[in-house]
């Protein structure tokens, strides 16, 4: 069903305005954001913020989100960092609401935004290796290696990291010995548990933590709503990998891509992150190296 025309007027509206009502919006749910440092507050904040706000403003500020933190703005990158890494949130608003926002994105051909919206859309069923649930490195039962991943024997700790129950590995993130070392090894094995990722990702003492973040948009078996989102996060030597040399899937790929080509071509860059002359000049030049291999703009 197309999204009624008032929604898609009043969205074009607010989409186009510098420093209106969508704007607005994202600085209240930063002020939230900030504010609180308990997760559950946190997403309760931001829930109220959503419910609070119609639809056209809702995609107008996860536009203005996902373009700020593109230029490297820290203040939207965080937020969109705690959308991405809790994708129940989103998907909090209700089914139906959920995909009269997908339709109005889609409408406005908004695809960042889109994906924001999928949830669970993208999971597929999993490999033989992706439904192991042993640990090959620990021959014990599984509530054994649980009280394993509490404990503080280094060495069972390490054979822990190996293990494919999200509930052993629910277990580990929750130890205090558990170092952020051990949380990217985690996050950037592979084969692994998508559920795994998702737990990582969900996690409170470890998601926001950038190379944690990072590990996690580089692994394939992420499930895409998170790994997607994640890219606008990122750094832009490490955006630069993802597009050309981190094996990922085409969507990803993609995603990254029209990323590094909208960070490279902005304008409107916050202050402090000005490109220098030689900078803009290499920009252009990795914009036509991209071009060519299919880019964004070719493909």
């Amino acid at each position: 069903m197309e999204p009624q025309e008032p929604v898609l007027l009043r969205a074009r509206a607010l989409l186009a305005e510098n420093d209106g009502e969508a704007v607005a919006l994202v600085r209240l749910m930063g002020r939230r954001l900030r504010a609180l440092r308990d997760r559950g507050l946190r997403r309760a904040a931001l829930m109220a913020c959503l419910e609070e706000s119609d639809d056209a403003a809702i995609i107008a500020a996860l536009d203005h989100l996902w373009h700020g933190s593109l230029l490297g703005r820290e203040p939207h990158r965080e937020l969109l960092q705690e959308l991405a890494l809790d994708d129940s949130l989103l998907q909090g608003l209700g089914y139906d609401r959920i995909t009269d926002l997908y339709e109005v994105a889609e409408a406005l051909g908004l695809s960042e935004v889109q994906r924001m919206f999928l949830g669970d859309r993208h999971r597929v069923n999993p490999t033989l290796e992706e439904a192991q649930v042993a640990n090959e490195h620990l021959d014990l039962s599984a509530g054994e290696r649980r009280s394993a991943a509490r404990g503080r024997d280094r060495l069972l700790l390490d054979r822990v990291l190996h293990d494919r129950d999200p509930r052993v590995i629910l277990t580990f993130l929750d130890n205090p010995r558990a170092v952020e070392r051990d949380v990217v090894r985690i996050a950037a094995m592979r084969p692994t548990r998508p559920a795994i990722l998702s737990a990582i990702a969900a996690h409170p003492r470890w998601a926001a933590r950038y190379r944690v973040r990072l590990a996690l948009v580089c692994n394939p078996y992420t499930p895409l709503p998170i790994s997607t989102q994640l890219v606008g996060t990122l750094l832009l030597q490490d955006l630069r990998q993802l597009v050309s040399a981190i094996p990922v899937g085409p969507e990803l790929k993609s995603v990254a891509r029209h990323a590094l080509d909208q960070r490279l071509r902005a304008h409107d860059t916050a202050p402090g992150v000005e490109p220098t002359a030689d900078e803009e000049a290499a920009a252009e030049a990795e914009i036509a190296s991209l071009q060519g291999k299919g880019g964004p703009s070719g493909a």
